[in-house]
């Protein structure tokens, strides 16, 4: 019978799992990241939504693109230069220092964390009560 209490938290652990996949890159930057500085190089529209395309270079000298959330662009930026975090082993894996260095709890794929510990919470509150 606790075999079937236990399936409960399959939708828990893959929200968790995703939540893990979602945030792999900020963990290995925060393992290893290199700071560099890019260059603003245009405008991207996705779903509707204005993003910003930033040109940066690796420590090879390598041109790299990223596309930056406005949310996580500087506040009060007079110049095109935008602060970008990679990993030296993989260069294509960036984000801004903005997105970098916010509490994963403030970001969008954070909050998948959060998601998973409540559905488990509230699956356990509910067998406790029902049981």
């Amino acid at each position: 019978m606790q075999g079937v209490y236990l399936m409960g938290y399959i939708p828990s652990l893959a929200i968790l799992v995703l939540a893990v996949a979602v945030n792999w890159a900020r963990f290995i930057l925060k393992r290893g990241g290199v700071r560099t500085q890019g260059r603003e190089g245009g405008d991207s529209w996705g779903a509707g939504i204005r993003s910003v395309d930033v040109i940066y270079r690796d420590h090879a000298g390598k041109r790299h693109y990223v596309t930056v959330a406005p949310e996580y662009l500087p506040i009060r930026r007079r110049s095109s230069v935008i602060e970008i975090v990679y990993d030296p082993r993989n260069p294509k894996r960036a984000m801004s220092v903005g997105e970098f260095e916010r509490p994963v709890w403030k970001t969008t794929d954070g909050s998948f964390f959060f998601l998973a510990v409540g559905i488990a919470l509230l699956y356990t509150v509910l067998i406790l009560l029902l049981t």
